[in-house]
């Protein structure tokens, strides 16, 4: 098959593959306008169907972190007088136990503090900051695959990535990941960019987009596996020894080692794997994450995918010919995720993979054209070759592997809501029990009504018991219900917010904390009950008198 392709080829495509010419010139600024408002428009439309703007951060139980910790960042930079920053944190953590400055990078928080700042804390700009980085990273998709494929294909590259549900998900989840990948995809876009050009400003590039993925999420020195195995796909080792590469190491060594090395313990606590990397860990995670792509791609375009790998980079390696840069990147990106993942055992989960989803999209374009140009064809059916693959992918792809996710409604923005609206409840100290995710969905939602904390929440998790942060070492604190009426008078708790929804782990605190308050039923009193049409259960709101 050939690698050149006329203009007319190049504009008719659907799915393309890489071609040795030159990149195509610059749209005019008003037509990315349009193509990155696309996809926005398709973000959107999706998160709403799918109930992020009407639900609590409940899909992922670190998303009340999350929110907490950046409503923090912007309250300490807008507050009214300087304090020192620990001081501060220390102080907002007594009041909305749900920060989590240190156990993460802090980039992801700057960037939603300073969005924050500029429109609000609320539900909806929150949701839409996360549509934006999405919508953000298919344009960029569509840029880098424009340069390779064509502009119509870089358009549907870029949809591909916004409708994949894998890229739903953390798209409606107030989680660092889809932050993590933009910075990610640059890095390597730079990294293949300095393997074509040479040139030092994009070695130093791929440094700074590096050095923004780390300080995003611990996941992003993934990255630091990509050069060599790029560099080794495209024949090109030399590059890495030249004082461009030296400098752009220094620039990532001086931006993310200090920040790894303070807070490297605080890292590994959330790891679900082991302490420290094992190879029971490893043997099983390789195999489970390969599993995990085919599954969130669909079989039809993992296969394809796998086409793509095989006409850029292999056939090019097994001819002892250079493959093109971008593939030779683009496949250590993938290799990097999948490898990085296997090995530091912080636990397997689909999200894990979402970072190489940018450049699958790029061998999925080209596997699209490998197989249609060589399908046998003659007259108008070789002009359209390429619509029909690309029809015949759509079809596959929207009836085996698109699915819009749910996001659940459980009924603590009501909770929250008529505390802060009620002038006698809002002020109270508030013990929050929960099995589920019930003690983050309530910090978080009264946070979003009261950024200036008025109530002091304590989380039953961390004042009746003893627990890690993955929940695999707990102690009760308490043993009888007269220890802990006798805990709530003495830290004047004035009400408890509980729900039954089904658990996630049983404490048996809780079930302390319900036989006290039916054992002392007259200094408990039910003062408001919610739940929504999709809620597994009711958040109950008493006052104790």
């Amino acid at each position: 098959m050939s690698s050149i392709h006329t203009e007319a080829d190049v504009s008719a495509t659907i799915i393309a593959v890489p071609s040795a010419a030159p990149a195509m010139s610059r749209p005019r600024i008003g037509r990315l306008v349009v193509v990155f408002a696309a996809f926005l428009f398709v973000v959107l439309l999706l998160q709403m169907a799918s109930g992020a703007y009407r639900s609590e951060f409940g899909a992922y139980p670190d998303e009340p972190a999350h929110y907490v910790t950046s409503l923090m960042v912007r309250e300490y930079v807008t507050g009214p007088q300087p304090i020192w920053p620990l001081k501060f944190a220390e102080n907002y953590y007594a009041h909305y136990p749900k920060v989590a400055f240190g156990h993460w990078p802090p980039l992801f928080y700057v960037v939603q503090a300073g969005w924050m700042m500029l429109f609000s804390a609320s539900r909806a700009s929150v949701r839409l900051e996360l549509a934006f980085t999405t919508a953000l990273l298919a344009f960029s998709v569509f840029i880098e695959a424009k340069r390779w494929f064509g502009e119509r294909a870089g358009v549907l590259a870029g949809l591909f990535v916004v409708c994949l549900p894998l890229v739903q998900a953390s798209t409606d989840e107030e989680m660092a990941e889809m932050l993590l990948v933009l910075t990610c995809f640059w890095s390597a876009a730079y990294f293949a960019r300095y393997l074509e050009s040479e040139r030092r400003k994009d070695a130093l590039w791929f440094a700074v987009f590096f050095s923004l993925a780390v300080l995003t999420k611990g996941s992003g020195w993934l990255l630091a596996l990509v050069p060599p195995v790029a560099a080794l796909l495209a024949k090109r080792i030399r590059l890495l020894f030249r004082p461009a590469f030296g400098l752009a190491v220094a620039l990532i060594a001086a931006c993310c080692l200090p920040w790894q090395l303070m807070t490297m313990q605080l890292a590994e606590r959330g790891w679900t794997g082991g302490s420290h990397p094992n190879w029971q860990y490893t043997s099983k995670a390789l195999v489970k994450f390969v599993a995990i792509m085919v599954a969130s791609l669909g079989a039809v375009q993992a296969t394809l995918i796998a086409v793509g790998v095989l006409v850029a980079v292999l056939v090019p390696l097994v001819r002892c010919k250079r493959c093109e840069p971008w593939a030779a990147v683009m496949l250590a990106l993938i290799l990097s995720d999948w490898l990085f993942h296997s090995v530091v055992p912080a636990g397997v989960e689909d999200r894990k993979m979402i970072i190489a989803v940018p450049a699958l999209a790029l061998f999925l374009l080209a596997g699209g054209l490998a197989l249609a140009d060589r399908i046998p064809a003659t007259g108008i059916l070789l002009e359209y070759r390429r619509a029909l693959v690309t029809a015949a992918v759509a079809v596959a792809f929207f009836a085996h592997t698109f699915a819009i996710p749910r996001i659940t409604h459980f009924g603590y923005v009501e909770a929250a809501r008529f505390i802060t609206l009620n002038p006698a409840l809002r002020q109270d100290t508030i013990l929050a029990s929960s099995e589920s995710l019930g003690e983050g969905l309530f910090i978080s939602e009264m946070a979003m009504r009261q950024p200036r904390p008025l109530a002091v929440i304590i989380r039953g998790t961390k004042a009746l018991a003893d627990v890690d942060w993955i929940g695999s070492h707990y102690r009760a604190r308490f043993t009888t219900t007269q220890q802990l009426l006798q805990y709530i008078q003495q830290a004047h708790i004035g009400l408890v917010v509980t729900d039954d929804f089904p658990p996630i782990a049983r404490f048996s605190h809780t079930k302390l904390l319900q036989e006290a308050m039916q054992q002392d039923s007259e200094h408990f009193h039910l003062v408001g009950t919610f739940s929504a049409p999709s809620s597994p259960g009711r958040v109950r709101v008493f006052e104790v008198r």
